[in-house]
């Protein structure tokens, strides 16, 4: 899973929900913090901030979003209810985000760019690894905690699959992703044609978001046996992958040319004594 930072998830959220805003496509009703009631948002200049000051606020802002939506959902979710969790005022709030809708995507889009940098973490080219084994299970380990310890993140995931804005996004990412694992395995896996690498990374990527959905939100407490059974299934794949590697190694050797042998004297001749320093 290069990270695009705080800025970037700033920037993407600001493009693409605006359009989806003034087409009337939001990701839920938008309301007055004080009233409930529908009504425009100010059309206040939004805060691109520039220090650490200013990253840290969004990234306050962010986490208390989260944990807004791990407590009530997203129907009990408004900007002065962010704000409070913030501590900061709606008005402060409006500085950073146009609306909730815009916080949300910059959430569900920080979590996104998290898992890709989790992945991108753990190249072997970073890391050294050289067993493809190995090499997913840190990928996997890698992950996990986008999964465990983010708040809210079960809604989040299902936003991902429901909202055209974020559904693209997260297209965006996972292309991504894939391109990173496709890579990592085909540094470890040389003589493993590029489509299957990439099949393979596809079919692992699918195989770890599930399984730490349904270990981490729906059934945690079959955790481990979820665990065993995705370390079986990796093992599995990996073994066939990293055997038809080196029959393909093998038969690309027996394919080179063999260099013409030196022709032998017979009988050998008899080396020469050393001299006499008698």
């Amino acid at each position: 899973m290069k990270s695009c930072g705080i800025i970037d998830t700033l920037s993407t959220t600001t493009k693409l929900i605006q359009p989806s805003m003034a087409n009337k496509k939001s990701l839920v009703p938008s309301e007055s913090p004080a009233t409930g009631k529908a009504k425009a948002k100010p059309a206040a200049k939004r805060r691109i901030p520039q220090q650490e000051r200013g990253h840290k606020t969004i990234e306050v802002i962010l986490q208390a979003t989260g944990e807004e939506i791990a407590r009530g959902g997203l129907a009990k979710l408004t900007t002065k209810r962010i704000a409070e969790a913030a501590g900061m005022s709606v008005g402060g709030l409006y500085e950073y985000f146009p609306n909730k809708e815009a916080v949300i995507h910059a959430l569900a889009s920080q979590w996104l760019e998290r898992v890709k940098d989790g992945v991108a973490a753990v190249h072997p080219t970073k890391t050294g690894c050289v067993d493809l084994i190995r090499y997913l299970g840190m990928v996997y380990e890698a992950v996990r905690p986008q999964y465990q310890q983010v708040s809210g993140v079960s809604v989040l995931i299902s936003l991902l699959a429901s909202v055209p804005e974020l559904k693209a996004l997260e297209r965006q990412i996972d292309l991504q992703v894939n391109a990173l694992l496709t890579d990592a395995i085909s540094y470890l896996l040389p003589y493993v044609g590029k489509d299957q690498c990439s099949a393979v990374a596809r079919t692992l990527t699918i195989l770890d978001h599930y399984l730490l959905i349904e270990s981490n939100m729906r059934d945690p407490a079959h955790a481990a046996m979820f665990d065993m059974h995705h370390r079986i299934c990796q093992h599995a794949l990996a073994s066939h992958f990293i055997l038809m590697n080196e029959q393909a190694r093998l038969a690309a050797a027996s394919a080179e040319p063999q260099s013409d042998p030196q022709p032998v004297s017979w009988p050998a001749p008899r080396p020469e004594a050393p001299p006499d320093v008698t």
